[in-house]
């Protein structure tokens, strides 16, 4: 019998996932806080939490690469879990958000870190897809994290003053994911079935249309246009569709992966919430609107829906995760 890996050589990247479910819901409460005027405490503490489990993984992951650097090399090697590497750097910039108003020297550190990181680990990533062929089987939308983190990168740096350094990053997301949306599709209808553990991936299709839409109301503040009302109508179409699988994402045994639906839908809360607060500016000088009231109504009922389906959603993988955790099966995923 194969003698079973160290515990730290078996802890997986991807579980930085979870810093950015928990942080991403902190900034959605953070943003109801501002539309619906909801307790801010609500927020805080996520933000408490995500910033605990950030901490924690980060000591982890720094005694890995010590004790098992051989482990953090074979992961980054792997065709699949190497795309779980930019959670790192999304999750930083996720807390970065949450913490530009109560210390913004932290935001500005945990901002540059987690763009710099970000860049060169899509450089790295991408340049290896172009110089070595990759095995359409294993493909998942996982492959869009280093994608979703570019688009991302503008949510934490228009508001420190960032902005021409968010536009590029914003750029290169914005126009690799209108490039790698067609090829993902392509896999998930053409190719065999995803596995039960990567099922849950489908979600992250819902992140960039939901976070490019609330880094196009930073750059234009706040003022809403067809490219806004393009990626809302997209993602709400989406939403809808994974609403409709989500049965079929959660069936069978639970695995970490399952944290890939959190920030996607934490995503499309925000967006949602955005997207309601900004709708009147698109028709500010049109008096003759008579409809605008009840369109109001229609955004602002989806939005309360995303906050409680993305709330709802977090909180029951941090249930079963907490399970997972406690009977050492998380330990033992391969």
């Amino acid at each position: 019998m194969q003698q079973e890996r160290p515990l730290l050589a078996r802890l997986s990247i991807a579980m930085f996932g979870m810093v950015m479910g928990v942080g991403g819901l902190a900034n959605a409460w953070s943003s109801a806080h501002q539309v619906f005027a909801v307790p801010e405490l609500i927020g805080e503490v996520l933000l408490v939490l995500a910033l605990a489990i950030f901490a924690v993984l980060v000591c982890v992951h720094v005694a890995k690469l010590l004790l098992q650097r051989e482990a953090v090399v074979e992961e980054f090697r792997h065709p699949l879990r190497s795309s779980f590497f930019p959670a790192v750097s999304v999750a930083s910039m996720v807390l970065s958000v949450g913490l530009r108003t109560h210390s913004e020297p932290a935001a500005q550190l945990l901002w540059w870190f987690g763009a710099g990181l970000h860049l060169l680990l899509a450089l790295t990533l991408i340049r290896r897809w172009i110089m070595k062929p990759q095995d359409e089987s294993i493909l998942t939308p996982a492959w869009f994290i280093p994608v979703v983190g570019n688009i991302f990168v503008p949510l934490g740096g228009v508001p420190l003053g960032h902005v021409e350094i968010s536009w590029f990053f914003f750029s290169v997301g914005l126009v690799l994911w209108v490039a790698f949306f067609p090829i993902v599709l392509h896999r998930v209808l053409f190719a065999p079935a995803l596995s039960e553990r990567s099922v849950p991936t489908l979600f992250i299709l819902l992140a960039p249309p939901s976070i490019g839409l609330s880094a196009i109301l930073l750059f234009s503040h706040g003022v809403s246009g067809p490219l806004v009302e393009i990626l809302y109508c997209f993602a709400l179409f989406l939403a809808l569709l994974l609403a409709s699988l989500l049965r079929h994402a959660v069936h069978g045994p639970f695995f970490m992966s399952w944290w890939a639906m959190t920030f996607p839908v934490d995503g499309w809360a925000g967006a949602a919430l955005a997207f309601h607060h900004a709708r009147p500016s698109a028709y500010t000088d049109y008096t003759d609107y008579t409809d605008y009231a009840d369109y109001t109504d229609y955004t602002e009922a989806i939005a309360w829906l995303a906050l409680i389906a993305a709330t709802l959603i977090v909180c029951a993988v941090a249930w079963m995760t907490m399970r997972h955790l406690l009977s050492g099966k998380a330990f033992h995923e391969d």
